[in-house]
């Protein structure tokens, strides 16, 4: 009985996207934790009892110190921030900053060391299984590997956050742009992640209607020309 309740969990949820894997994954994790950094890049599956359907659970975190940062927020298939469950307010730093449910919503995840800058954006939605839990089913919507922003965001240019972007190419050479749908919530996780001691939520905000708090993003549809757009893993 015990077995088939760990494989009945191991079906709910796929392997998610991520920034890195293996060793590179640790070692960033392990400078992030050393920095204080704290960024909750999973997405989780739950299950509404009430409303008798499977959503997927996201926390927007993360931020940074002068050296390095992460975060990671959301947005719809529209680019729209997704509104949040709940604002989390700590006395910490660089940790959680909001939670967000809804059936579908694209994460937007970024890393920097230094002027060197990791992004991936992901789709994310919950699909419902017979008598309880469903899963996750995540892909990747564009992937940039060492995209670089020459200006010191934490520092004398730091007005500039929020406002621009680095530059990713393939492995050719070719400039390859992040989708336009998305760029202003790239826009808001790269200041995230040159946020010094973040506090604060950087895109996600609070239901336009205090009343439907609990409003969920529309679907997210497949990208119009192909699966992945930008630099292969």
């Amino acid at each position: 009985m015990e077995v088939e309740r760990r494989e009945d969990k191991a079906k709910s949820v796929n392997r998610q996207p991520s920034l890195a894997i293996g060793p590179e994954k640790r070692r960033m994790e392990r400078k992030l934790q050393d920095a204080g950094v704290f960024c909750q890049p999973e997405i989780s599956i739950q299950y509404q009892t009430i409303a008798k359907r499977s959503v997927v659970r996201g926390v927007e975190s993360g931020g940074s110190n002068r050296d390095i940062g992460r975060y990671v927020t959301f947005c719809d298939a529209r680019g729209d921030p997704v509104p949040w469950l709940q604002p989390i307010d700590s006395v910490a730093t660089n940790g959680r900053h909001s939670v967000v449910i809804a059936t579908a919503f694209i994460s937007v995840d970024v890393f920097r060391m230094r002027n060197t800058y990791e992004l991936l954006i992901a789709r994310h939605q919950a699909t419902d299984a017979s008598g309880g839990r469903g899963r996750i089913e995540s892909k990747v919507m564009f992937r940039g590997r060492q995209g670089y922003l020459p200006l010191a965001l934490t520092g004398a240019e730091k007005d500039m956050a929020g406002q621009i972007l680095p530059e990713f190419f393939n492995r050719a050479g070719e400039r390859v742009e992040i989708p336009p749908a998305f760029v202003a919530a790239v826009k808001a996780a790269i200041h995230g992640a040159n946020c010094v001691g973040c506090t604060h939520q950087h895109y996600v905000g609070p239901p336009k209607l205090l009343t439907d708090a609990m409003k969920v993003s529309p679907t997210v549809t497949e990208p119009n020309h192909g699966d992945l757009i930008g630099v292969e893993a």
